[in-house]
């Protein structure tokens, strides 16, 4: 009997480790000895790899991560994807990696799932559930732990800050959060994550109570209606009122029986305003990220100050602040970059005209991770999108 229990205490303990790791281990030998480097999801180049170049001969992947390895430098040559352990690379492959990829590997169901992570940037110990309730105590470890998440699917999460059993106010997130911010980073008791549709947006002021179509306002912290999002009924509301959203709406849904004044930096609604009487699916750099407050009404009279978009084409730049070679870019579908007059591998930074939006592919015909941009961008680093794209997508809204 104690044998046995023993034994199911490490089998349990076991099935804990393999759950909460979310990184690779490289090892410069075989049978995984000699020189070892942890590596989390992201492209590594051979100066990234910290084992150096040429030098891989055996890895050790979680069932829950893949990875791509390349024979030469930038994720060029020949390529191997890889599920699971390797104690020893084959002939051709062994000493000679030169770049690699790491990426999730998840399949729980047709309607999507989420990752939810201890730490910011995805790392650390971490949790996948799929649509569902999930009070404080089925989060576990995850209960006011959670600083970053990735949703995979037309997902939307409600968090609650106030609650472990899931009721009164939430907030609503529709796009993934590589940190949260002090308002809900490690704050998070509990959470619901259900099938985005028409009809599951409710107006986080009213504590989750759906208002009557056409008779609330929408704002989102991303151009083409996406990222963090607020519903709001007629009313004023000041900058702590948009909480989140303060300084931080990009696009808007304004139903033709209402009309939005916005304030742009000021945190109280008086003095001048914009008056905004339909949707925007990207406002311009007047308005982007610069609204502090608002006052939402039913319409009586036109507004002013009506914003419209300019421009034509996106331009995309080889070198950072918009510098090097570039092409100008009609909305369509590119399925590589060669097609286009553009390296591979190179893009650095684009500017986009208002109205436009661009989806990013890390392989060409639109494979791999992908990366969205609804504005003007240079300096990737932070993102790790710098020289990795190799097909595109241009749209206007």
């Amino acid at each position: 009997m104690i044998k046995l229990l023993l034994t199911l205490i490490i089998s349990s303990f076991s099935f804990f480790i393999v759950t909460a790791q979310n990184f690779v281990t490289l090892h410069e030998d075989c049978n995984y000895s000699g020189k070892q480097a942890e590596l989390y999801v992201g492209n590594y180049r051979y100066y990234q790899m910290k084992i150096g170049n040429d030098e891989l001969s055996s890895l050790q992947i979680p069932p829950n991560l893949k990875v791509i390895i390349y024979e030469h430098d930038n994720f060029k040559g020949k390529s191997k994807t890889l599920y699971s352990n390797v104690a020893c690379l084959p002939d051709g492959w062994n000493n000679n990696v030169s770049s690699l990829k790491v990426q999730e590997r998840y399949n729980t169901g047709n309607n999507g799932y989420v990752t939810f992570y201890k730490d910011c940037y995805k790392k650390g110990y971490f949790k996948t559930l799929n649509p569902g309730v999930y009070s404080g105590a089925k989060l576990g470890l995850l209960r006011e732990n959670i600083s970053s998440f990735s949703i995979h699917g037309n997902l939307l999460i409600r968090a609650y800050l106030n609650s472990s059993f899931t009721n009164g106010k939430s907030y609503i997130f529709i796009a993934d959060q590589n940190c949260l911010s002090d308002l809900y980073n490690d704050k998070i008791k509990s959470i619901k994550i259900e099938v985005r549709s028409n009809n599951n947006y409710y107006n986080q002021q009213n504590n989750g109570i759906p208002y009557m179509s056409g008779d609330y306002a929408s704002f989102y912290s991303s151009c083409s209606f996406k990222g963090n999002s607020l519903h709001l009924k007629p009313g004023t509301y000041t900058g702590s009122q948009l909480g989140i959203l303060k300084y931080r709406i990009s696009s808007l849904k304004v139903p033709s029986n209402l009309r939005v004044r916005a304030y742009k930096n000021k945190t109280t609604p008086s003095g001048q305003y914009y008056s905004i009487t339909n949707d925007i699916s990207c406002l311009n750099s007047i308005l982007n990220d610069k609204i502090g407050a608002l006052v939402i009404e039913y319409r009586n009279n036109t507004g002013v100050n009506t914003l419209s978009s300019i421009n034509e084409r996106v331009k995309i730049f080889v070198d950072t602040d918009y510098k090097g070679q570039y092409v100008t870019l009609l909305p369509g579908s590119y399925s590589s970059m060669t097609q286009i007059g553009f390296p591979d591998n190179a893009l650095s930074s684009l500017i986009l005209p208002e109205g436009f939006r661009v989806v990013l592919y890390e392989e060409e015909n639109f494979g791999g991770q992908s990366y969205t941009i609804n504005r003007s961008k240079t300096r990737f680093y932070f993102s790790g999108w710098n020289d990795k794209t190799s097909s595109i997508k241009v749209y206007r809204e």
